[in-house]
Order: structure tokens, then sequence, then C-alpha cells
């Protein structure tokens, strides 16, 4: 009897647990579907893609996951948003990272990456405080170095562009303020940036 009591106790304490665990995901995969993106979207005649397996999202025209590089379109669970900034497209993702803590367990933590479309180029990156990287063209890279110097403005975020895609990204989810206040701020990097920059083909990057 004792045997009995005890398996039930335990196959409720599973049920309960179960039950708690899909009550969460179905507020997640809800959430997801709900995103601010899906309405920011709706606002600006853009496209959303919530994220959430099994749902029709449309495929994106360009850009990145993570700024690593990682290809959106292999992006899997990640939120993003595609719209018209000044009359360029623009993607947001929102999404998560894994990390190591100091306890040695894996964490995830929020990260959002905002990029504007811009013509084809040799990879640039810009790293701030510290300046400007082309791998595959030193001479590009001193020209580009002594334009940055010309206009500290733009050495204020790290910016990688390649694969006609300039991007930022920053801890913490996607907002209105901070995706919108990105978009403007590549658009203007680009609208600024040597036009040596463009006439370098990509191929060779």
């Amino acid at each position: 009897m004792l045997l009995v009591v005890v398996v039930v106790l335990i196959a409720a304490i599973f049920a309960g647990a179960a039950a708690i665990w899909w009550r969460s995901h179905t507020k997640y995969v809800e959430g997801r579907r709900e995103h601010w993106f899906k309405a920011f979207a709706a606002e600006r005649g853009g496209a959303f893609h919530s994220g959430v397996a099994g749902d029709a999202n449309p495929a994106p025209t360009f850009g990145v996951l993570h700024p690593s590089g990682r290809p959106l379109a292999e992006s899997g669970h990640k939120a993003w948003v595609e719209f018209r900034h000044r009359d360029r497209p623009v993607i947001a993702v929102d999404g998560q990272e894994p990390y190591r803590h100091f306890d040695d367990h894996t964490y995830f933590r929020d990260i959002h990456v905002t990029q504007v479309r811009v013509p084809a180029s040799p990879q640039l990156r810009i790293t701030a405080g510290k300046g400007v990287a082309v791998p595959s063209d030193p001479g590009l890279e001193a020209e580009l170095s002594r334009w940055l110097a010309a206009h500290p403005r733009f050495a204020q975020r790290d910016v990688v562009v390649e694969h006609g895609s300039a991007r930022t990204w920053g801890q913490g989810c996607a907002t209105r303020q901070n995706v919108v206040a990105e978009a403007e701020y590549l658009a203007d990097l680009a609208d600024h940036l040597p036009a040596a920059l463009w006439d370098v083909s990509d191929a060779a990057s």
C-alpha cells in the first residue's frame, strides 16, 4: 500500500511539473507570436518572423543572425522584423546567445542585431575606441582609418560591413528606440563612408 501511495505522489509531482512547463512554454510561444516586431512591421509595411517553429513566415531578403555573421536564413527560433528606413532595407533580430558563467554553467543572455543593406564590399570592421580593420586590403584600411579619424562620431559603436550588410548589435532585447536609432546610425554611416569601399569587389573579401 505504501508503495502505491509513493508511486501516486511521484506521478502527481511529475504531472504538476509538466503542467507548469506546458503553461510556461505556451505563454512563451504566444508571446513570440505577439512580439512587438509584429505591430512594428504592420506600421512600416514590413515583414515579421515570429521565430516560432511551425509558423508560416516570410524569408529575409538579406541579413545575419548574430555579430559573428551567421546567416539569418538559418536563424531557427529567432524573431526578426524587416522594414525600410530612409529608403534603406533594415532588419532587426531579437535573440539570445549562450555564455559560460563563473560556476561553469551555460546561461543565455538577450542580444539584438540591427543591420541595413549596403552595396557589396570587402569586410570592414569598426571597433569602438580602437579603429578600422579591412583584412583583405591594407591600402583601403589606411584610407578608412584616416576617414574615421576625421569622423569620430562613427567610431562610437562596433560595426561590421560585409556581404551587402552593415550591422551593429547590443546586449538586451531590441526596443523600438534602439532599433530606429541603430538603423539611423548605420544608414548615416553608409551614406558617409568613402566611395572607395564600394568600388572594391566583394569577391576578393
